[in-house]
């Protein structure tokens, strides 16, 4: 198994705007801490949290690889309740969640094709 804090050091050997997404997902999902009183930002933040331990524990068990998109298989429901709380919200905190389900849905996009590449398309 390898260390799963060596996950950080592979990120930055990746191109930088792989960098820069992932710090901004992090970031986006990490927000949800200043929205803390909302029922829906303790479920970003959860399932943040339990997105981040299954990346870390897929990455020490297969190393750096496009299967690591499948840690965030918990977006996808994430994304429904964020989408269908977004018109009952206003000010700061709608924005918010407009950023976030741009952010997390898009990264789906990207996890998807990686996933796919990952079990279909063997180089």
């Amino acid at each position: 198994m390898t260390n799963p804090f060596l996950f950080f050091s592979e990120l930055l050997r990746q191109p930088m705007w792989i960098v820069i997404w992932v710090a901004i997902l992090m970031a986006a999902n990490l927000t949800s801490l200043l929205f803390w009183d909302e029922w829906l930002a303790k479920t970003i933040f959860a399932t943040f949290l339990i997105s981040a331990s299954a990346m870390l524990l897929m990455f020490s068990m297969v190393g750096y690889q496009r299967v690591l998109g499948l840690a965030h298989i918990l977006w996808i429901p994430l994304l429904y309740f964020v989408l269908r709380e977004i018109p009952l919200t206003e000010g700061n905190y709608k924005i918010y969640l407009l950023v976030l389900a741009a952010c997390n849905g898009l990264s789906l996009v990207f996890d998807v094709r990686d996933v796919w590449l990952h079990f279909f398309e063997k180089d």
